[in-house]
């Protein structure tokens, strides 16, 4: 039944279609308006390039992922739970190999065995079987004004097998070596006529999905007046909800009517014959014509079949090289209702083998593996370069250490003797090692730690002795009767 409440039933006609019910219904009928006439095109469906044909319905239980065997247990339990991880039952993901190799083992997959996988799956692995063969096969949902295509490159002389199935809608099945966009537009003229009796509170509508610039031109004849308007589905739904809608043209209560309305937007467009009484049967004779502007002429393509729901197996051979589309187009002007299910089960035979993709692929594959041959050495060098400026930078930095060390000493300034007088204070000695000033008694440094003993490195060994009573090196009391100070050893020059 086409879409529509109530209960009378509704056939097809040139692109238009009929219906009707009682108000106070809702009708579902089609809604939706379009900024541009050409339909919405999808792609995406399953590509099978290594396995025969076998139809869309197979499900194996078992197929190729357990082993028949007793539990069916997985095919890769030999290896998953090897003891070679580390002990029985342990996955592989745990094992200790991976914990010392596993920065090499990224490397390595990232720059060697990725991109390689990546080429030989996407060209020519998943381009075609060893035979040349690819297989689109799938099951989706059309939409009203929508298609279906998939495409493949095809050497000429070779087949394309093909069969498809819709359901409950009518479909347009096309092979073509252009794109969709390419097909060209036609118009078209249809016209529906009957004459109807109209309960009260009943209506009687014709459907006609038509494209900006079309016409409609009705006329009508009632024995009683009767309402009349055209509307699209959204404000056809809300009326026959008896909720407030908006009309693109009427005609109220009148008799007799006829005019021509001018098509301005891209939609469904539903004239419709209302009973509001107080007559309990309206006899209503009606005619519409429409042209129809912008339709896409499928017929052009270089296979087609129109408005069917079912294609069985069939062939077709292509003239020429290059690359050929297949389309499953959802006209609605074929169908009243608002989606469809399609299954197609289409096989390119493409006339390349596996092996002479592979010779067309191999300099691609040689450059690849150049490339990262290439990567790879100039990683190598960097990282040379790179541990060499360490070392480098580790020797210049302890050199220049030991020259501070040195430096440091070698400032520590250097004591000019005095003569003390009989009042003189002991004067307060350095630190050998860092400088800072010492007092007379102290045998540690307070400073850096170091036991007050020895004297500077590169400073005079000698020691000039006339009336002092302390060494000019370390600033220890000696006695004028000894050759060398008995702290540093400095020899006493009298």
């Amino acid at each position: 039944m086409p879409r529509g409440g109530g209960g009378f039933g509704g056939g097809f006609g040139g692109g238009s279609f009929r219906g009707g019910g009682m108000r106070g219904f809702s009708g579902g009928f089609r809604s939706g308006s379009f900024g541009s006439s050409r339909p919405f095109g999808r792609t995406g469906a399953q590509r099978i390039v290594s396995s025969g044909r076998s139809g869309p319905y197979r499900h194996s239980p078992y197929g190729s992922y357990y082993r028949r065997r007793r539990y069916y247990r997985p095919w890769y339990r030999t290896w998953w739970y090897s003891p070679f991880w580390g002990r029985y039952y342990r996955p592989w993901y745990y094992s200790p190999i991976y914990v010392g190799g596993g920065i090499i083992a990224i490397i390595m997959i990232f720059l060697i065995v990725l991109p390689l996988m990546g080429i030989a799956f996407a060209f020519p692995f998943s381009n075609a079987n060893a035979n040349g063969d690819v297989i689109y096969r799938s099951t989706e949902t059309l939409y009203f004004n929508e298609y279906w295509y998939e495409y493949e490159y095809i050497e000429g002389g070779n087949e394309i097998t093909f069969s498809v199935q819709s359901s409950p809608s009518y479909i347009s099945f096309a092979i073509w070596d252009r794109s969709f966009s390419n097909l060209p537009y036609t118009d078209r003229v249809g016209s529906e006529s009957d004459v109807v009796d109209i309960s009260a509170q009943y209506y009687e509508y014709v459907q006609v999905f038509l494209k900006a610039g079309s016409t409609i031109e009705y006329n009508y004849t009632a024995n009683a007046a009767i309402d009349f308007f055209i509307a699209d589905g959204y404000n056809l739904n809300q009326w026959a909800l008896e909720r407030d809608s908006y009309f693109y043209h009427q005609r109220l209560d009148v008799p007799t009517a006829e005019d021509i309305f001018y098509v301005s937007k891209t939609q469904d467009y539903y004239l419709v014959w209302f009973n509001d009484g107080p007559e309990s049967t309206v006899n209503v004779e009606f005619e519409v014509n429409y042209t129809a502007n912008n339709v896409i002429d499928i017929s052009a393509a270089s296979y087609s079949d129109e408005k069917t729901t079912f294609i069985s197996e069939d062939t077709f051979t292509v003239p020429d090289s290059g690359t050929w589309y297949f389309f499953i187009y959802f006209d609605p002007m074929n169908a009243p209702e608002e989606s469809t299910t399609i299954t197609f089960d289409v096989t390119y035979s493409t006339g390349v083998s596996g092996r002479e993709r592979w010779i067309n692929a191999r300099p691609v594959l040689i450059g690849i593996i150049v490339f990262i041959v290439i990567l790879i050495t100039v990683g190598f060098i960097a990282r040379k370069i790179q541990k060499e400026k360490k070392s480098k930078e580790a020797k210049k930095t302890e050199l220049s250490g030991s020259q501070s060390s040195t430096s440091r000493v070698s400032k520590i300034p250097k004591h000019s003797y005095t003569k003390a007088s009989p009042t003189q204070k002991a004067r307060v000695s350095n630190c050998v090692v860092c400088g800072n000033p010492l007092s007379p008694n102290a045998e540690f440094c307070p400073y850096c730690g170091r036991k007050r003993q020895g004297r500077k490195l590169g400073a005079d060994q000698k020691t000039k002795v006339v009336k002092a009573k302390f060494c000019n090196l370390c600033g220890s009391p000696v006695n004028p009767n000894d050759k060398f100070c008995r702290t540093c050893g400095a020899e006493i020059v009298k």
